[in-house]
């Protein structure tokens, strides 16, 4: 039996595009719709959409004509991997969590539909054993949080280590289903932003935290 690979989220990305190529049915020649566009239909970020682009262009797919990105560049030697997540997870509960707080003030209906949408295909998506569909909907759950939150140069730092991040967080220690239980908290997270209250939606974004932290320590 042979071993299957993982995708990596480029990919995923990639085929998301092309989906959308398709969908629309682009020809030779035809343009893709801007940046800030495709990041709004697909629902993702900007460094994931710009990785996704790159892979279709080596592909022959696309031809990007003009590309200057932001970016932050990020090398790790991994040495120890728990070492790593808990440090990779105080970025993210610093970045994060501020974004959280701004989406629990700015978010609007549309940006809390577009959460619920991926949280419940997350769930959708476990409950048919399909992993890969399953990290793209919660990787895109918390795309939409910090979309919510307007703050485009908080958004962009995120976005520029979340693909570093996300690579390692997808199945840490090679076990798929490592961070599944704490998707209550999600659901109280995404309660607390639905009432505009900050308070309760950082408390339960720490809780998600907490139970990555104590989950990545026992291992």
């Amino acid at each position: 039996m042979k071993t299957v690979k993982k995708k990596r989220l480029s990919e995923l990305v990639a085929d998301e595009i092309k989906a959308y190529i398709k969908k629309e049915n682009l020809k030779e020649g035809d343009r893709l719709p801007s940046i800030s566009t495709l990041i709004n239909i697909l629902g993702i970020g900007r460094s994931s959409l710009r990785e996704g682009l790159q892979l279709l262009e080596a592909q022959g797919t696309i031809e990007i004509l003009n590309s200057k990105p932001f970016q932050i560049q990020t090398s790790f030697d991994i040495e120890n991997e728990r070492q790593f997540l808990l440090e990779a997870l105080e970025v993210r509960t610093a970045l994060e969590g501020k974004a959280v707080d701004l989406a629990a003030q700015k978010a609007t209906n549309a940006d809390i539909e577009k959460m619920e949408y991926h949280l419940k295909t997350y769930v959708q998506c476990i409950e048919n054993n399909e992993r890969e569909k399953a990290n793209i909907s919660d990787s895109l759950f918390h795309q939409s949080i910090y979309e919510a939150a307007r703050n485009d140069l908080l958004k962009s730092i995120i976005d520029s280590v979340w693909d570093t991040f996300h690579e390692f967080w997808n199945e840490p220690f090679g076990i798929e289903d490592i961070f599944d239980k704490s998707y209550p908290y999600h659901e109280e997270m995404l309660q607390a932003i639905k009432d505009q209250n900050p308070k309760n939606a950082s408390i339960a974004f720490q809780k998600i935290m907490d139970f990555v932290k104590t989950t990545i320590e026992k291992i």
